[in-house]
C-alpha cells in the first residue's frame, strides 16, 4: 500500500471519528443516499451544495432520518483531502438549536477532538491508534466573522494530518464543516480555508455581513487568527 493510500485511509477514518464524537448517543441510523454528481439542496435549511465547490468534488450525500445524525455531504479533491459538511440537530425531536446550545456544543466538540487519543469504540475506526490531537495556529488566516473556527493537528503513527473545524448556527440547525489534509501540504491548507469560506458565506446572515469589521477594528467581533478555540469569540448566530 502506498503512502498516499495510507494517508487517504487515515483522513477518511478521521472524518468518521469527528462525526462519531458528536453522534454516538443518537441511536440507529436510517440512511438515504443522494446522487453525488449533481447539486444537492438540503430540505431543512435550503442550503444548496454544488457538485464542485472550490477544488473539491462532491462524492457522497447521506441523509439520515434521525435528525441528530442529519445530513452529511462529503467532498474530496485530487490531493486526497476530505471536506465534510454536517447539518444536524441536538435531539431526535429536531428542536431548534439556541445560541446557548450552540456555544456549549462548540466547546464540547472541541473537547472531543482533543480527546481523540483516548477514544475507544466498538466500531471499525482506528481511533485507538491516534497518538495526539492538539490545537495549532493558522498563520495569516482570517477566520469567518460569523461562527466558530478552530485548527488541529492529529498524529496517527508517522502520519500527521491537519484539520480545520467550522461550526455555525443556521435556521435552527447546526452546520459543521471539517476539512482534513496532510500536514505536509501547505497548499491544501489554503484549499481548506477557501472551502470553509464558501460554506460560511452560505450561512452568514446579512446582518452579520453588515457588522463585519475591517482588519483594523479593535472590537471583540474583529476577525483574527485564533490561537485556540478558548480565545476565539463565538459570534452571535441570528439567522
Amino acid at each position: 500500500m502506498t503512502r498516499s493510500s495510507v494517508r487517504h485511509i487515515l483522513i477518511g477514518a478521521a472524518a468518521g471519528i469527528f462525526c462519531l464524537c458528536c453522534l454516538l448517543y443518537a441511536g440507529t441510523q436510517d440512511i438515504f443516499l443522494r446522487p453525488a454528481l449533481e447539486s444537492f439542496v438540503d430540505e431543512d435549511t435550503g442550503l444548496e451544495f454544488p457538485a464542485l465547490l472550490e477544488s473539491f468534488q462532491k462524492v457522497r450525500v447521506r441523509k439520515n432520518l434521525n435528525p441528530v445524525f442529519g445530513t452529511v455531504v462529503r467532498y474530496e479533491n485530487e490531493a486526497e483531502s476530505c471536506a465534510d459538511v454536517y447539518i444536524y440537530s441536538l435531539d431526535t425531536g429536531a428542536k431548534a438549536v439556541s445560541q446557548t446550545m450552540f456555544e456549549k456544543h462548540c466547546r464540547e466538540t472541541d473537547r472531543d477532538i482533543l480527546n481523540l487519543p483516548a477514544q475507544k469504540t466498538d466500531l471499525n475506526l482506528p481511533s485507538h491508534k491516534i497518538q495526539s490531537s492538539v490545537h495549532i495556529e493558522a498563520p495569516g488566516r482570517t477566520a469567518p466573522a460569523y461562527g466558530f473556527e478552530a485548527y488541529y493537528r492529529i498524529q496517527n503513527g508517522s502520519m500527521l494530518m491537519d484539520s480545520v473545524l467550522y461550526l455555525a448556527l443556521y435556521r435552527g440547525k447546526l452546520v459543521k464543516v471539517r476539512v482534513s489534509y496532510s500536514s505536509e501540504d501547505l497548499e491544501e491548507a489554503q484549499c481548506a480555508y477557501r472551502f470553509i469560506d464558501s460554506i460560511a458565506a452560505m450561512v452568514t446572515p446579512k446582518s452579520a455581513e453588515s457588522r463585519k469589521p475591517d482588519a483594523t477594528d479593535s472590537g471583540t467581533d474583529a476577525p483574527r487568527t485564533a490561537k485556540s478555540p478558548a480565545e476565539k469569540t463565538l459570534q452571535n448566530p441570528d439567522a
